[in-house]
C-alpha cells in the first residue's frame, strides 16, 4: 500500500505541490536544471570532476555539491528525485573549519559562474554524506544562467537594497556555516575562503568553452523552464493586494484567483516571460513584450563559450563583496592563503594577488553587501535543514 504524500511548498501551476513520499520528494515542474547540477551522472558534473583532475586539483574539488538519484523526469511535468541523507556536521577543529571555508568559497564562486539564484538558507542542506564528504549545497535550482557580476545575485551573500536588506541578510545562504566558523569568522579563515573563491573562478573561466559545449549538446536545455520571481512569495500570501507596488499584473491575479502562488518562467533562446494557461501545462502564455511590464536581463550566451564582460566584475568585485560580507572590526594583520594575500587595515581592505597586483577598497563596502552577522541566530543551526523559521525576536533588526 502506498504512503501518502506529504505536501511541501506553496500551490503553483492549478493546485500542483511538491510532496514527499517514500524516500523520495515529488516536484511537478522541471527537474533538468537540478538534474544537470545534483546528479552524480550528469554530462556537467563528470565534466566538473574531469577539469579539476586534470588540473591536478583533484577529483573531489566539487565533492560539496549534492549528488541525488531522481526517477521519472517527465519534462515540464516534473519527476522524483530521492530525499536527501545527510548526517549533521560535528563541531569542526582547526582544519575542519579550514575545509569548510575553502567549500564555502568555491560555491560561491561556483553557484555565481553558473548564474544560479535563490539558494537561500531554506534551499541549502548543509551535512557529512555516508563517504565522510562534507556537502553545501541546494536542494531546487530554478533559476540559472543569469549574467552576474557579483556574488550577492545567488542569494548566498545579503544583498544591499535598502528596500529587501534586512530580509537578504536573514536570509543568506552563508549564515548556515556559521554555528561552526564563527561569528565573526577568523580572518586566516576568511582569506582562505576568498582564495578558494578566485582559484574556482578561474579554473570555470579557463574550462569555459568546454563547459557551453556541453550545455548546448543538450536538446532539453531549450525546453526546461528558468524560473522568473516578479515579486516575494509573502507578498502574494501575506499583504495586502490591493496595495501592491507595482500593481498586480493580469497574469498574477489569473494565478491568485485559481489559488496559486503566481508562477512565471523563461525558455533560454526566446524572448518573453511564460506562464502556464491550462492544467495540462500545454498552455504557454506569455506577459507582453513591451509597456509597462517587467523586462529580463540578459542570459549567458552558449554561442559565446560562457564568456561575457561581466565576468571581471565577478572576480574583483565579487572577491571585495565576499570580504565585506564577513568583515569585522575584529580582523587585523595580514594573512596569505594560495599565493593571494589580505591586509586588515584600519580603514581599508588591501588584497595582493599573485603576480604582486595590489588591490585596494574602504572597510565600509554595506553600499554593495549586506553583513552576513546577526545579533539573532534564527536559521544558524547545527540541522542539516534549517527548520521553519516564523518571526525573529531581535528587537534591533
Amino acid at each position: 500500500m502506498n504512503k501518502p504524500r506529504i505536501h511541501l511548498g506553496d500551490s503553483h501551476n492549478f493546485g500542483r505541490r511538491v510532496a514527499h513520499r517514500a524516500g523520495r520528494i515529488v516536484k511537478p515542474r522541471t527537474l533538468f536544471w537540478e538534474w544537470l547540477l545534483l546528479a552524480a551522472e550528469s554530462p556537467l558534473r563528470r565534466l566538473l570532476d574531469e577539469l579539476a583532475e586534470r588540473e591536478g586539483l583533484g577529483r573531489e574539488l566539487f565533492g560539496f555539491i549534492p549528488s541525488l538519484e531522481f526517477f521519472e523526469r517527465r519534462g515540464h511535468a516534473g519527476g522524483e528525485v530521492e530525499s536527501v541523507r545527510l548526517e549533521p556536521l560535528p563541531m569542526l577543529d582547526a582544519q575542519g573549519k579550514r575545509e569548510l571555508t575553502i567549500i564555502v568559497g568555491r560555491s560561491l564562486a561556483l553557484w555565481s559562474w553558473f548564474g544560479v539564484a535563490d539558494l537561500h538558507w531554506e534551499n541549502l542542506v548543509l551535512g557529512r554524506d555516508a563517504r565522510g564528504r562534507t556537502v553545501f549545497g541546494p536542494l531546487d535550482v530554478e533559476m540559472i544562467l543569469a549574467d552576474f557580476a557579483r556574488p550577492t545575485e545567488t542569494k548566498l551573500l545579503p544583498d544591499a537594497d535598502p528596500e529587501y536588506a534586512a530580509i537578504c541578510r536573514h536570509a543568506a545562504g552563508v549564515r548556515r556555516v556559521l554555528p561552526y566558523l564563527g561569528k565573526p569568522i577568523a580572518a586566516p579563515e576568511l582569506v582562505e575562503m576568498v582564495s578558494a573563491y578566485r582559484s574556482t573562478l578561474l579554473l570555470l573561466d579557463r574550462n569555459a568553452a568546454a563547459l557551453a559545449a556541453v550545455l548546448d549538446s543538450l536538446p532539453e536545455l531549450r525546453e526546461a523552464p528558468i524560473r522568473v520571481c516578479l515579486r516575494g512569495t509573502a507578498e502574494y500570501v501575506a499583504g495586502d493586494r490591493a496595495k501592491l507596488w507595482p500593481p498586480l499584473l493580469e497574469a498574477e491575479a489569473e494565478q491568485l484567483e485559481r489559488g496559486d502562488v503566481p508562477y512565471f518562467f523563461r525558455l533560454y533562446g526566446r524572448p518573453g516571460i511564460h506562464y502556464y494557461g491550462d492544467e495540462a501545462l500545454g498552455l504557454l502564455k506569455q506577459l507582453p513584450l513591451r509597456g509597462d511590464v517587467p523586462q529580463l536581463e540578459p542570459l549567458l550566451q552558449l554561442s559565446r563559450g560562457l564568456r561575457s564582460a561581466t565576468r571581471k566584475k565577478l572576480h574583483v568585485e565579487g572577491l571585495f563583496t565576499l570580504l565585506g560580507a564577513f568583515d569585522h572590526r575584529a580582523l587585523t594583520g595580514t594573512h596569505e592563503a594560495g599565493q593571494l594575500t589580505v591586509s586588515f587595515r584600519g580603514r581599508t581592505l588591501v588584497v595582493r594577488l599573485p603576480g604582486g597586483e595590489e588591490l585596494e577598497t574602504r572597510r565600509d563596502l554595506s553600499a554593495f553587501v549586506g553583513s552576513a552577522y546577526l545579533p539573532c541566530s534564527c536559521g544558524e543551526v547545527h540541522s542539516v535543514f534549517v527548520p521553519p523559521v516564523s518571526v525573529c525576536g531581535a528587537a534591533d533588526l
